[in-house]
């Protein structure tokens, strides 16, 4: 398992079968379109462009236009055979570009970031996504909202750097491809003793049906700006590397705030990237691999337990993507037995730790403008149903250069409004010797 390109781990060619280039729905894409039926909720991505000159409405509905002939405006069709896969279109987005005319201040700019993710962009409709400007100092701010099961963070990061339409996909496969995988596995399966037990086990752990639960919660969120080397620094200092340091503080945040019975462990989410290049032109292909980190109290000592066990359980994640059989039987199984044979998602998880790595130039960039600042952040949308899913806090990770900024939300409950949240991050930060600059006081 190495760090692909934008930071997201890569598996080792071969580990994964999913053809690059398929243009069809995969199981990940189908269950963020389920989830709010499943969950209570749905999952969207932003990302946030602070730029030093203001942007004109003409400037932003021409990158609007620029993205709509792109990889983000597109649209579940329906299989042309019984029992096929649904396939991505082409589609035009019906969401205009917003540009707000009055300026914002610090006090504003947090209700309008949730705004532009808090209105609907309903999965059957044909409003796609949702680019909007707005005044900020001498310069603006621009956000560009998706919902998740249109495209995860890398695959926006792509359609950002795109300049015209994008190359058709390959939907079909070879012949007899989808029977050899399936004899494969098979042979594999019957051959391994723990994974027919574990597929058994998946088989017999029926899901509760989903009772009324309480109101979805809205998660709180808090910028901030780090020197990335005095995070490499730190990290070194305690035997681990940048990525270890993140997932230890994404851990030590719910340890410090969320109330746990028993000795359970954390399950910390780490994103493992499934791409294999910019041709490849599925909307989710991020998967997230469920570490298992000590529960009690936070620790700043010793990262190599966390470095060598996210590494082990990287390298070990397996053969299959999303699901616990290959897709093309999985997409062939009664609802009931598909949903039990889907790998966890980020909302079994405690808390979700992605690390973007390093901006592509087509994303630190907008509208002819270098960003002074750029982050990315996921949100569900009402909210986090505490009894249907897990997650209590949500980090994501860029690099700009010496610069890193991390976006942390979490579920109000715990870390309490962005006040609080802000002031809890930052205590983490300084317990492990590491300044940050918050991006607005409001």
């Amino acid at each position: 398992m190495t760090p692909g390109a934008g930071g997201v781990w890569r598996p080792r060619p071969g580990r994964f079968r999913a053809r690059p280039g398929a243009a069809r729905l995969n199981p990940t894409d189908e269950m963020l379109l389920g989830a709010e039926r499943a969950l209570g909720s749905s999952r969207v991505v932003q990302v946030l462009w602070r730029l030093p000159a203001p942007v004109s409405p003409e400037a932003l509905r021409e990158e609007w236009h620029r993205l709509d002939r792109g990889r983000l405006s597109r649209r579940p069709a329906p299989a042309r055979i019984p029992g096929g896969r649904r396939t991505w279109v082409p589609a035009h987005n019906t969401e205009p570009p917003r540009h707000r005319a009055e300026a914002l201040t610090d006090d504003t700019v947090p209700d309008w970031l949730d705004e532009q993710v808090r209105a609907p962009l309903p999965a059957g409709s044909s409003a796609l996504w949702r680019l909007a400007a707005a005044p900020y100092g001498a310069g603006s701010l621009v956000s560009l909202t998706v919902p998740h099961f249109r495209s995860d963070g890398l695959g926006i990061f792509t359609a950002l750097g795109e300049e015209g339409p994008v190359p058709a996909g390959h939907a079909g496969r070879a012949p007899g491809a989808a029977a050899r995988e399936l004899a494969g596995w098979a042979a594999r399966t019957l051959a391994d003793r723990e994974e027919r037990a574990r597929l058994v086990s998946a088989l017999r752990a029926a899901p509760k049906p989903p009772g009324p639960g309480s109101d979805p919660r809205f998660f709180t969120t808090a910028f901030f700006d780090l020197d990335a080397a005095a995070w490499e620094e730190r990290a070194r200092a305690h035997g681990g590397t940048a990525n270890s340091l993140f997932v230890e503080i994404a851990a030590n945040l719910v340890r410090a705030r969320v109330p746990r019975a028993g000795r359970a462990p954390l399950r910390v989410g780490v994103p493992v990237n499934l791409r294999r290049g910019p041709a490849d032109l599925r909307a989710n292909a991020l998967v997230v691999v469920p570490l298992a980190v000590p529960a009690g109290e936070p620790q700043h000592t010793d990262l190599r337990r966390t470095r060598l066990e996210t590494k082990a359980a990287l390298e070990g994640s397996g053969e299959h993507s999303t699901t616990l059989v290959p897709e093309p039987l999985w997409h062939l199984l009664p609802g009931r037995y598909a949903g039990r044979l889907k790998a966890p998602g980020s909302q079994a998880t405690d808390v979700v730790a992605s690390n973007f790595g390093e901006l592509p130039e087509g994303v630190a960039r907008f509208a002819g403008q270098r960003a002074d600042r750029t982050a990315l952040r996921t949100m569900n949308v009402p909210g986090v149903v505490p009894e249907r899913a897990g997650l209590r806090a949500s980090l994501c990770l860029v690099r700009a250069g010496e610069r890193l900024t991390v976006t942390v939300t979490g579920m109000p409950d715990h870390f309490g409004d962005a006040r609080s949240l802000r002031g809890a991050v930052t205590e983490e930060f300084a317990a492990w010797g590491l300044r940050a600059e918050a991006w607005w006081a409001g």
